[in-house]
């Protein structure tokens, strides 16, 4: 699993650990397939727009600007801006960022674990924002759960046959019908840094059509037939680019590194009852106990953390 230590990669515990998050996550493939399916699919899909109407009056007001963001995203699934982060918020990512930068690893992509990211917990607090949940409930149109953050360094380095290999080629995620994310750069992004890449919301049930499940990763020879090269775009940005994207209905992928290394952070939210999530992305439990006086109903609520006694 990402967030293993590098040098404890290969010992039992960590593979064992991997194989529980395989067997997870597969199981979490048969869920949304199942709830798709010609047997229940429609009873599912009719009481999720039930779900959809009645929260429709609720949903926050937003500003013009995050109207903007919202609009754009339902008509092509992606939304490109320049993104204000606090500077407390923006030293907290460089700190892990520059973490990241020594760290010593022969794969392609290095991730900030649980445990890093609770040394300073600033930067996911900030994925907790009324601004970053009132977009995302918009969005959704419905309540929405944060899901965490994901701190990452893309390497200069092949993905393939690692456990990489699928981000770095199109695909959509399956943690809930529909996603929010938010992916901030946090290094200058052009097209040899691993930008990230998309093809316009139109194009998704096309491309679907050639993977055998939802879930299935697309080659590039395969989207081709389907989508020009010319209409695949890649987000290149300076630092603070902001991409938010509904990557649960748009195929998207990382274009490989081939000069520089990208850092970015990335903001993940679902409705409150997705399909899965990752416990690499959230907080240890502890921590977000200790936090937990700080935040507001709302805020806590978005997090899913289940009552203790």
């Amino acid at each position: 699993m990402h967030g293993v230590d590098d040098e404890s990669a290969s010992t039992p515990g960590a593979l064992m650990l991997r194989a529980t998050g395989a067997i997870h996550r597969r199981a979490a493939f048969y869920r949304r397939s199942l709830s798709q399916s010609t047997v229940i699919g429609p009873l599912s899909d009719r009481r999720y727009a039930t779900r959809l109407a009645r929260h429709a009056d609720r949903t926050p007001v937003l500003a013009a600007a995050q109207r903007g963001i919202v609009a754009e995203m339902r008509e092509f699934g992606v939304a490109v801006r320049d993104i204000d982060l606090p500077t407390d918020v923006l030293a907290s990512a460089d700190r892990l960022t520059e973490m990241l930068r020594h760290r010593h690893t022969n794969e392609p992509c290095a991730k900030a674990s649980p445990a890093e990211l609770a040394v300073d917990p600033t930067l996911f607090l900030f994925g907790l924002t009324p601004g970053m949940l009132d977009v995302a409930e918009c969005h959704l149109g419905l309540p929405a759960r944060f899901l965490g953050i994901e701190v990452k360094r893309e390497l200069v380095s092949p993905a393939d046959g690692g456990r990489h290999e699928t981000v770095r080629r199109w695909h959509l995620d399956h943690e809930d019908r529909r996603m929010f994310k938010v992916i901030v750069y946090l290094s200058d992004v052009d097209e040899d840094a691993g930008p990230f890449g998309y093809v316009e919301r139109s194009n998704t049930e096309r491309v679907r059509r050639l993977a055998k499940h939802h879930h299935d990763a697309v080659s590039d020879v395969d989207m081709a037939t389907v989508v020009p090269r010319e209409d695949w775009h890649s987000v290149t940005g300076r630092r603070l680019t902001a991409v938010y994207a509904d990557t649960g209905q748009v195929f998207h992928r990382v274009f490989a590194p081939t000069a520089a290394e990208r850092y970015s952070v990335t903001f993940a939210y679902s409705s409150r009852s997705p399909y899965y999530t990752y416990s690499r992305l959230m907080l240890p439990r502890r921590v977000l106990q200790q936090l937990r006086s700080g935040l507001t109903s709302r805020q806590w609520a978005a997090l899913g953390v289940k009552r203790t006694p």
